[in-house]
């Protein structure tokens, strides 16, 4: 995927953008779902479709034809600004996390990833479908992260509930768990969209010999 001219504004402007026009999907997820489809197999990549899945009940409107170009301009700046990141390195990284070792802390920090990761990248990986074929390789990758999104849904889903006897050994153990993981996540992400991007370039050179 080529980039194009538009600057990137920095993330500070978007939250703003997204904030000004009434966006129901956070900037994280805005993020991810970007580059879930630029390091996609699938050859269909539509910005212009993804920006419209941030507003399910309809796209903003606009006060004059300047403004709407403003916002288009500066949303084709973040995806142009995670395009540099397809080939895995530099490595994309995920929002920054903090100290997990309180039951608030963890359940916040899982409830992020859950985000990024299913309603972000998955959603933009896969299009929203079901199910897609994917280069050698990339589905044992993709079920491990699927394996992490299961980690940190449980994760949350433990720490939203009232604290019980077990809630220590949980935390302790949980808290332990959660940075390898998260780790274990990065690479992986980095690793689809490296192996992604070979494949692609040697789909469009076409077969040799």
């Amino acid at each position: 995927m080529a980039k194009s001219k538009f600057p990137y504004a920095g993330d500070g402007a978007i939250r703003k953008l997204l904030l000004r026009h009434d966006c129901p999907t956070p900037f994280h997820v805005v993020r991810m779902r970007f580059w879930g489809e630029i390091v996609s197999p699938l050859f269909q990549a539509s910005p212009i479709k993804t920006i419209e899945s941030f507003w399910p009940g309809g796209m903003p409107t606009f006060d004059s034809s300047e403004e709407a170009h403003a916002f288009f301009q500066a949303l084709m700046g973040l995806w142009n600004s995670l395009a540099r990141f397809q080939s895995g390195s530099p490595p994309l990284k995920l929002q920054r996390i903090g100290n997990v070792g309180t039951r608030a802390a963890l359940h916040a920090a899982a409830a992020l990833r859950v985000e990024e990761l299913l309603d972000g990248f998955m959603h933009g990986f896969t299009g929203g479908s079901q199910q897609i074929d994917v280069p050698p390789g990339v589905g044992d990758l993709l079920a491990r992260v699927e394996k992490g999104i299961e980690l940190f849904a449980m994760t949350r889903n433990t720490f939203a509930k009232s604290p019980g006897p077990e809630d220590a050994a949980m935390l302790a153990e949980l808290g332990r768990v959660f940075p390898e993981v998260d780790r274990a996540v990065h690479a992986d992400l980095n690793t689809i969209a490296a192996t992604v991007t070979c494949w692609r370039k040697d789909r469009m050179r076409g077969p040799r010999g």
